[in-house]
């Protein structure tokens, strides 16, 4: 194995790949770039690629998502199947909230792209990503902030520059950026608002600002860019619920996780009548025995799946009845989470640099390639994953 990765970083040497820079704006749908003027996102596809979507992992959420790009492994093995999650075996608790949990390595599964590269003497730097704040397998990247919401979308652009052309060997080769708009635009106003409009020009304005800066480090033309999303979004109404406590008896339930994927944990011995009784008035959701979950959806084998999951249908929302005239009043407009097959939840992906095609279009594909896509960009041979190169070729020049 050691034999092995010398051999890799050798070959790296040889070849000098250019650098990477990986770029996701948060819940930014497949389609918006159609609903504004985005002079800038139009240029880097006119000088690249686009593809006509990004098929999320299912549930299409940020952190099973941003995760899923970083390793190439689908929810059941990385252990990430929500930005909520319990697990049995610690009998212990994930939330995206909870700074502790988030920074601790133990819900970490498989291999990221940064520890990939940096094993492989490749230096990089993640200004935000999900799991780029815990010391997974004991490393992290050369350079890394905390999740910082406040940080003003310029500097971090300008931090990541400095990173990138940073004097001889101090300099990253791979780098990330995170921005949290337009999702939370999405969630208040919804995919359709003026609200959503704004953070498009917003984020075409940014992508402006990004192209100026690396030009001026002679950075642009030698490094390959990738930007795309974790998911998309789509539209919430308050005459689309299900209510929860209208079907079963929550007193045969011993723990429920929220959302368009809800998972219950039946009291012992309460499995059976729980399910069958869900099963019987299934209208605008699916319901499933964690054993019999479709494996398109790659979540059956993950200890932290409950024995009961629902599915809601696209744009409902399942809830217990005492939640709903709170949830009524401050009615979000839009959300996501729902089946990764369906068309809005797809999310944006285009790239642009030396590696790539020029003014091209390719067809969706699942994020899980993402990762091997970064490793033969970079030369860099990859940890076992999920993914697949040849999915991802069509991107890339001759």
């Amino acid at each position: 194995m050691v034999v092995m990765i010398i051999s890799s970083c050798s070959q790296h040497k040889q070849q000098d790949p250019h650098k990477t820079l990986l770029i996701s704006f948060d819940g930014f749908r497949y389609d918006y770039l159609s609903k504004a003027d985005t002079p800038h996102f139009d240029s880097l596809a006119a000088g690249g690629i686009q593809a006509e979507g990004l098929v999320p992992v299912f549930p299409s959420s940020t952190f099973p998502n941003h995760y899923s790009i970083a390793t190439g492994l689908y929810p059941e093995h990385t252990g990430f199947v929500g930005n909520t999650m319990y697990d049995p075996k610690w009998d212990e608790w994930y939330r995206i909230s909870d700074r502790q949990a988030v920074e601790d390595k133990k819900w970490y599964g498989g291999e990221p792209i940064w520890n990939t590269l940096e094993k492989q003497g490749l230096r990089t730097g993640t200004m935000f990503w999900v799991g780029s704040e815990a010391d997974i397998q004991g490393m992290h990247p050369s350079r890394w902030k905390s999740y910082d919401e406040s940080m003003p979308y310029k500097a971090r652009i300008d931090t990541v520059v400095k990173w990138l052309s940073a004097p001889d060997s101090s300099a990253v080769d791979f780098a990330t950026l995170y921005f949290d708009e337009p999702d939370h635009m999405g969630h208040m106003y919804g995919p359709q608002s003026d609200s959503v409009k704004a953070q498009i020009q917003r984020a075409d304005q940014l992508i402006g600002y990004l192209k100026d800066r690396m030009q001026q480090q002679q950075l642009w033309q030698n490094t390959n860019v990738i930007v795309l999303s974790d998911h998309g979004m789509t539209e919430l109404s308050g005459d689309k619920l299900i209510e929860l406590n209208s079907i079963i008896s929550m007193d045969n339930v011993e723990r429920t996780i929220w959302g368009a994927l809800t998972m219950l944990q039946p009291k012992e011995g309460k499995t059976q009548q729980v399910y069958e009784t869900l099963k019987a008035h299934e209208n605008h959701y699916k319901v499933y025995r964690k054993q019999n979950i479709p494996a398109r959806y790659h979540l059956k084998g993950s200890r932290r799946v409950s024995d009961i999951v629902m599915m809601a249908d696209l744009g409902y929302t399942i809830l217990k009845n005492d939640y709903k005239q709170e949830f009524l009043e401050s009615l979000p407009r839009g959300t996501h989470g729902y089946d990764n097959n369906q068309k809005k939840m797809q999310a944006l992906f285009m790239a642009h640099g030396p590696d790539f095609k020029n003014g091209a279009t390719a067809p969706s594909f699942q994020n899980a390639h993402v990762y091997e896509l970064i490793n033969h960009l970079m030369g860099t041979k990859p940890a076992a994953n999920d993914g697949s190169l040849d999915s991802v070729k069509v991107l890339l020049k001759e």
